[in-house]
């Protein structure tokens, strides 16, 4: 029974149980550049140009469509979107880790007759973690929603849009920082097994006196 209580107490102190941060570039609003970063929600996000014509545009198509052509997916909202050959690279402005579980994709152009491809790569505690995303065309034309478990514990998350189909939009990036415990759960944590240990020594049978 201790021994359970010592594990309930260790395991409700040190989980990390991390608010979820939604990157949606709304602070972000006009934003039309080529190799950038700018900081939003304690977090770093630098695009990088894979070729001479790489760029990116951090805006809402609906207000400013001369920058789409013929047009570009729009959620209604600002949203990042990637030209050519590009890619967008997330990190904690701490440089500490944190977990990433979802986002929205869709791709730059409406009309252009292709779909969308994105290779996603992030360090975590084990080593590199990579996966991709798929859109055939007519969906990609507007953002659809996806889901990932698998990157936890990541230090980046790069996200690049493909070498065949390259340009690529994204929006509301659900990134969670791991929370540290604080000192003052340590102490509660460390006083804790100690009142637990000295219980349990207490309850421990004596040996004949002698």
């Amino acid at each position: 029974m201790i021994r359970k209580v010592m594990m309930a107490v260790t395991a409700a102190l040190l989980t990390n149980s991390a608010v979820a941060t939604t990157i949606d570039f709304e602070s972000n609003d006009g934003l039309w550049s080529w190799n950038d970063s700018f900081v939003e929600d304690g977090f770093r996000i630098t695009h990088s140009s894979i070729s001479e014509f790489g760029f990116y545009l951090v805006d809402n198509p609906a207000d400013h469509l001369g920058m789409c052509n013929p047009g570009c997916p729009s959620n209604g909202t600002t949203a990042f979107y990637g030209f050519n050959e590009s890619s967008i690279t997330f990190n904690l402005i701490n440089n500490g880790l944190f977990s990433f579980t979802s986002l929205d994709v869709a791709k730059a152009f409406i009309g252009d007759g292709k779909p969308v491809t994105l290779t996603l790569t992030a360090m975590g505690l084990n080593g590199l973690i990579t996966d991709t995303i798929f859109v055939e065309e007519s969906l990609a034309e507007s953002f659809s929603n996806f889901n990932f478990s698998n990157f936890t514990n990541i230090s980046y998350l790069t996200i690049t849009g493909g070498q065949e189909f390259p340009e690529f939009s994204i929006d509301n990036v659900v990134l969670s920082p791991a929370e540290v415990p604080e000192p003052a759960s340590w102490a509660t944590l460390i006083a804790g097994l100690g009142i637990i240990s000295s219980v349990r020594r207490r309850r421990l049978p004596r040996g004949p006196a002698r």
